[in-house]
């Protein structure tokens, strides 16, 4: 039974400790005992958990990196963008007022 999963060791032990039947002293120990090594080997070590943690918190911190320099490249992109939509009115306006006076040159 040491082999099975935790949880299912967990659920094994409970499950005889429900049944009605009367137990000796020593079958309520050996399934006390057997719990009580269910939950030690599913539960975490505080040195576990506090590597959990970080990994959890390294890897935030590497999405966010990630997030700010798509955001960075949008921030460029848009800039250029604008760039490019205003140097397309301008070489317009150029057009259109060097077509009025093209217009007006010829009309005098």
């Amino acid at each position: 039974m040491a082999m099975m999963n935790p949880v299912l060791r967990l659920r094994s032990a409970f499950r005889s400790m429900a049944r009605p039947e009367p137990r000796t002293e020593e079958v309520v120990e050996e399934l006390a005992d057997e719990a009580a090594d269910a939950i030690s080997e599913y539960a975490y070590s505080r040195a576990e958990s506090d590597s959990r943690f970080e990994r959890m918190m390294a890897e935030m911190r590497q999405e966010s990196a990630e997030m700010r320099r798509l955001a960075a490249e949008m921030r460029q992109e848009m800039a250029e963008f604008r760039t490019q939509v205003l140097l397309a009115i301008f070489v317009a306006a150029g057009l259109i007022i060097a077509a009025v006076g093209l217009m007006m040159a010829f009309i005098d």
